[in-house]
């Protein structure tokens, strides 16, 4: 979602519309405020697959997963339908890395041109040394990533550093799509531990090293806030809402941080210079994959929440030459990704002449 919003506004800004944003909804999850408001254009939902935690609201229940998914299946040709429906008149669709957009392109072909965005498409570099896992999972993990593009023209691999294009396989590299303003932020060491908790359960998990470890001040963001923490926490363990301005400006004024894996937020701790501990959530291989590449490039520290003691008492600082690098390489994504929306949307109309 946040990387919508800041393409959103990079096309925006170069005198380009978004009509209408689609976004697969879960039961167990809702569509933020912030992504509502900032999007600019109608937000519409449909019914799609997600990962469901277990009993312990931390690692991701196959099971659980699975049976949600029959439940639900069928609604989701429904939605197939209505992806179709609801592109059918676009000038150009762009994926965020969603299976159900490509299913809809496989199931009913348009000739409404399409390309794909998303960190996981690293993974299909040739180039890139091979990553850590059981091969059968990687495989897995990586057609599941090929559907997502499935009907598209290109897919843009965003990527922590530089790598040449492979155009046989129809891979661009392009710089991570991080929010308008970034550089805009007071940076500050204020003291505290900054905290994402994808499910509830790894709240509750920080929440216990706070008060084991009698800690530093933590601010952690969940969805549904305290609501959601099945534990009391020690005073100085802050518990927060998700939201985007909120996050920001917590992130800016941390000593460190520590989250799930998720790509743009360790791009946006990187990007201002923070410490990051990269904690994959259980039984989400992709999370692994983000965490390896993000330690092989010195943008994380990977581990788990074992490591907090370790990781607290000496943050892993990036140099200022890299994070300048870093820098340097997210400036240039507006013009990069600008450009190849472009591209695909003339070759598009190319071919329909």
């Amino acid at each position: 979602m946040t990387q919508a919003l800041a393409l959103g506004a990079f096309l925006r800004d170069a005198g380009h519309e978004v009509v209408r944003v689609l976004v697969g909804r879960s039961p167990h999850r809702r569509i933020p405020s912030y992504f509502r408001d900032g999007m600019g254009a109608p937000v519409v939902d449909f019914e799609a697959p997600t990962q469901v935690p277990g009993d312990d609201g931390r690692a991701l229940s196959v099971g659980r997963t699975i049976a949600d998914a029959l439940r639900r299946s069928p609604k989701f040709l429904k939605a197939t339908v209505q992806i179709a429906e609801a592109t059918a008149d676009a000038d150009v669709v762009v994926n965020l890395l969603d299976f159900m957009a490509g299913l809809s392109r496989r199931l009913f072909p348009v000739d409404v041109p399409s390309l794909a965005v998303a960190h996981n498409y690293l993974f299909l570099h040739p180039d890139l040394p091979p990553p850590p896992g059981p091969r059968r999972v990687r495989r897995l993990v990586m057609a599941y990533t090929r559907a997502t593009a499935a009907g598209t023209e290109r897919k843009l691999a965003l990527s922590f550093t530089e790598l040449s294009d492979r155009p046989e396989i129809g891979l661009e590299v392009v710089p991570p799509l991080l929010r308008p303003g970034l550089d805009q932020r007071v940076i500050d060491d204020g003291g505290y531990l900054l905290a994402y908790a994808l499910n509830s359960g790894y709240g509750a998990e920080l929440a216990r090293w706070h008060r084991r470890s009698a800690g530093p001040v933590i601010h952690c963001y969940m969805e549904g806030g305290a609501a959601s923490l099945a534990t009391d926490p020690a005073p100085g363990f802050h518990v927060h809402r998700l939201d985007a301005e909120s996050f920001l400006q917590h992130l800016a004024g941390c000593r460190a941080f520590v989250g799930s894996a998720g790509f743009e937020s360790l791009c946006e701790a990187h990007y201002l210079g923070k410490p990051v501990l990269a904690v994959p959530t259980d039984g989400q291989f992709e999370q692994t994959l983000n965490a390896w590449d993000a330690e092989r490039v010195g943008v994380a520290r990977a581990g788990s929440y074992a490591d907090l003691d370790d990781f607290w008492s000496d943050p892993p600082i990036p140099s200022a030459s890299a994070v300048e690098a870093f820098r340097q390489w997210v400036h240039r994504a507006p013009g990069m990704v600008v450009d190849a929306v472009e591209r695909t949307s003339r070759a598009g109309t190319a071919e329909r002449k």
